[in-house]
């Protein structure tokens, strides 16, 4: 899916072929939702759905491609395109969304958000210039949000979390489990979150510790991570150091340990790789309904994107 670029976003480079499957997995979760939820709880008054994009971008992402070559009859050349990226695929879902609201802290990409809003009036759509975390728990902690709790009432919505780097703060996960309401889709960045935990303990400095600390919402991943070993100096002086015993699996599997603390249901991940086949990221589907027969429709959804796209 490829569109113009507007001057706001030119040049919005990110990503690559892993990009695209995390973008197709949600949007066919998105369109599972809408569908499923056209008519609850009763066709003449069923819900009213949103989706949030808590770090939305400009809406596109530039890329070079190859064009021409021995089967086109032309030169080999290069060309640049804009592919969708989740906001307008948010848009183009069917059933569509009742009010999308789409948060982005930089002032050009935002700009680019303002004219994608523009250019659909007839859509009830929401640009938020500002913090992800900070615009969530505002959003969260006011009307009509702040009147439902444990799924009760008559709003329900996505909120894809695709952070730039270990940017999501467990109080804004945990605001998000509580409304009973949300089905959250969580790119965890497992990759960045390896790099920071060094073999050393002693190598994780304190800015780091504090990010990690924020990404698992607990501190004892200290003591869950790192093998503490004590050993006698020079001078006969305790020496107490800690090693690193977690792979990147380990981290994603770490991840959803934590994750299943506050949300009653979390999805096997769905494992972003590179193109040097490292794992950089984990696609989790998380969801904290109260309700038995949603949860097994979550699962039903979830599976079929796990299915459809952990080969890619």
């Amino acid at each position: 899916m490829a569109r113009t670029a507007t001057v706001a976003d030119q040049g919005h480079r990110f990503g690559g072929a892993w990009t695209e499957v995390k973008l197709d997995a949600v949007h066919d979760y998105l369109k599972f939702f809408t569908f499923v939820l056209k008519d609850k709880p009763r066709p003449e008054k069923p819900f009213e759905l949103w989706y949030i994009d808590a770090f939305a971008g400009s809406g596109s992402r530039r890329i070079d491609r190859m064009t021409g070559g021995l089967f086109q009859g032309e030169p080999l050349g290069e060309e640049s395109v804009d592919l969708a990226g989740s906001v307008l695929r948010a848009l183009d879902v069917s059933p569509p969304f009742k009010r999308l609201v789409f948060i982005e802290d930089n002032a050009d990409r935002f700009r680019s958000l303002e004219e994608i809003a523009a250019a659909h009036p007839k859509r009830n759509i929401t640009p938020v210039h500002g913090n992800a975390n900070t615009k969530l728990r505002e959003i969260f902690g006011a009307p009509p949000w702040s009147r439902q709790r444990n799924g009760q009432g008559s709003h329900r919505a996505i909120v894809f979390l695709d952070p730039y780097g270990m940017s999501v703060q467990w109080d804004t996960l945990k605001q998000l489990a509580d409304t009973g309401a949300v089905d959250v889709w969580y790119l965890f960045p497992t990759g960045a979150v390896n790099r920071q935990l060094a073999g050393d303990f002693a190598k994780v400095d304190e800015n780091k510790q504090r990010a990690l600390d924020q990404v698992f919402g607990s501190t004892h991943w200290r003591e869950d991570i790192y093998k503490s070993t004590t050993t006698r100096g020079l001078f006969d002086d305790v020496i107490t150091t800690g090693s690193k015993t977690f792979t990147v699996d380990d981290v994603e599997q770490y991840a959803q340990t934590r994750l299943k603390e506050i949300f009653g249901y979390v999805s096997d991940p769905l494992p972003l790789l590179n193109d040097r086949d490292s794992k950089i990221f984990s696609l989790f589907c998380l969801s904290n309904s109260s309700s038995a027969k949603a949860l097994g429709l979550i699962r039903n959804g979830v599976k079929s994107v796990l299915k459809k796209y952990a080969s890619r």
